[in-house]
């Protein structure tokens, strides 16, 4: 990854690519020709992403959902 600026090593950061969230922290960090070059270690990579923000784009246009009154067991619904 390179920046215009350097991002101290151990920080968590998340790169966004296509439909991929990647999360992880840096673990080298140089300046090379006026760029910083990283290196980032990657903990967890989230997909998907366009289904789940169109999900929460749906949920928070409901409302806020109610939470569900206590049902004695063997009630029906």
């Amino acid at each position: 990854m390179e920046a215009d600026e350097a991002i101290s090593v151990s920080t968590a950061v998340s790169v966004h690519h296509e439909d991929v969230l990647f999360l992880g922290e840096i673990i080298t960090c140089q300046q090379i020709d006026g760029l910083w070059h990283m290196e980032i270690k990657v903990e967890q990579m989230l997909t998907g992403l366009q289904s789940l923000m169109a999900l929460r784009s749906s949920l928070l246009n409901e409302g806020v959902p109610q939470p569900f009154g206590l049902v004695p067991v063997g009630s029906r619904n």
